[in-house]
């Protein structure tokens, strides 16, 4: 049980002090996460590792940079069965990398991407969705910890973290189930800590912002913070799933929603990915499920884009030859 990285300098600015005063190279590596290091990083990286004692998860990953998605590799690593439980994986920045329904995802330097493999081998409550929500709240936590931000960050439907209006982070669920257990949950976070990427502005997304953005007196060492905060939220939200169910996960999750009382408009995707809007009023509630309740509305939405408002503020128009949403200034990056 130990932190793995090819980034020493890298990873020394995110673990606590006490792990990398004593970072050193890798004499032995533990043959179960072999086969997670060889995936991520090649067959034979030059690695360096620090005790992983002070941090809740077993096995942590660092790097600085990856081609690739962590996340995608760490589903076929746990379908394969090479990914033991608490495997962590954290890049600083990458390519390749994806939202929801593989829509990019710019990973930066300076932010956080990281990727975390479960596998409780019991049941686990509404588990579709409660690895979502459980991955949502730990952004939530790990944001309500940065002096300041205490309360101010919020859950858009489904799975998108707004900071102060601006989209701050993304989350993904992967779950894999063996009768009634669980026999692997892979959830993927992107946390835009000191930077924004400046992308096209959509309707669905209004901007983009970063924790630095949005932060007062401006905290010198916020990516070591944010990832020690994001890892133990991630753990207490799990432990809090396994013991309870999810229950108290969604209560916290409708209490956190920022679509709640909204007028929303929720867009289809059709197999030509032309949008086309298929609900709109105001958001009345949040299901047991995580579907989307709606005023005169019988049927919840159990899926799409959300845009906050109504079409009528929108202008629907083709862009480079495929429809794209014209939205009103200040309308960013397609929600993952």
């Amino acid at each position: 049980m130990a932190v793995y990285t090819d980034s020493p300098d890298f990873a020394a600015g995110l673990l606590p002090q006490e792990a990398a005063s004593e970072m050193g190279p890798a004499a032995h590596l533990d043959p179960q996460v072999r086969p997670v290091l060889s995936g991520m990083l090649g067959p034979s990286p030059t690695l360096f590792t620090a005790p992983s004692s002070p941090l809740p998860w077993p096995h942590v990953l660092i790097s600085e940079y990856s081609a690739g998605s962590q996340y995608d590799k760490l589903i076929e690593l746990a379908r394969a069965g090479q990914a033991p439980h608490g495997t962590a994986c954290l890049a600083g920045a990458g390519s390749g990398f994806h939202g929801f329904k593989g829509r990019s995802w710019e990973a930066l330097p300076g932010n956080l991407h990281l990727s975390l493999h479960l596998s409780p081998q019991v049941p686990v409550d509404r588990f579709p969705v409660a690895f979502t929500a459980l991955a949502a709240l730990s952004v939530v936590d790990a944001l309500d910890q940065v002096q300041g931000l205490t309360g101010r960050a919020g859950i858009k439907w489904v799975n998108d973290i707004l900071l102060v209006g601006g989209k701050v982070a993304g989350v993904l669920a992967y779950t894999q189930s063996q009768g009634d257990r669980v026999s692997s949950a892979v959830l993927g976070i992107g946390l835009n800590v000191e930077t924004a990427p400046a992308v096209e502005p959509t309707p669905f997304v209004p901007r983009t912002t970063s924790v630095r953005t949005c932060t007062p007196g401006g905290n010198s060492d916020l990516m070591r913070g944010a990832f020690l905060d994001l890892m133990a939220a991630l753990r207490g939200n799990y432990e809090t799933l396994l013991k309870n169910g999810f229950s108290p996960l969604l209560r916290r999750y409708r209490d956190r929603s920022v679509v709640v009382g909204q007028e929303v408009t929720v867009c289809s995707e059709r197999s030509d990915q032309q949008l086309e809007v298929f609900a709109e009023g105001r958001v009345t509630g949040v299901g047991d499920n995580l579907e989307l309740l709606l005023a005169g509305r019988p049927e919840p939405v159990t899926g799409g884009r959300l845009a906050i408002g109504r079409s009528t503020a929108y202008t629907w128009q083709l862009v480079s030859g495929s429809p794209r949403p014209k939205g009103p200034p200040g309308a960013s990056v397609d929600d993952v």
